[in-house]
């Protein structure tokens, strides 16, 4: 299998869940449904879940902060065997 380098550790989820971006932003799940409903925080719904894409939310902690954009990192890339 050939991989490009994430930048960060592969285990980590792509998508978190509200309880675990709560916990990343030390702030309550109520005020990030908030900023959820108030468009602030990008998410993704799937049926009457809401997950929030990790690179979303730390673009978004970036420029709340005035920081420079974190570069998208690569998904790994497996090669097909015949």
């Amino acid at each position: 299998m050939q991989s490009i380098t994430l930048g960060r550790n592969d285990s980590e989820p792509l998508i978190l869940t509200v309880k675990e971006a709560a916990t990343m932003l030390r702030i309550g799940r109520s005020l990030v449904y908030e900023l959820i409903a108030q468009k602030r925080l990008p998410f993704i719904q799937l049926g009457r879940r809401v997950l929030i894409p990790r690179y979303g939310l730390e673009r978004w902690i970036a420029k709340e902060a005035g920081l420079p954009e974190p570069s998208f990192p690569s998904l790994p890339v497996r090669s097909q065997q015949h």
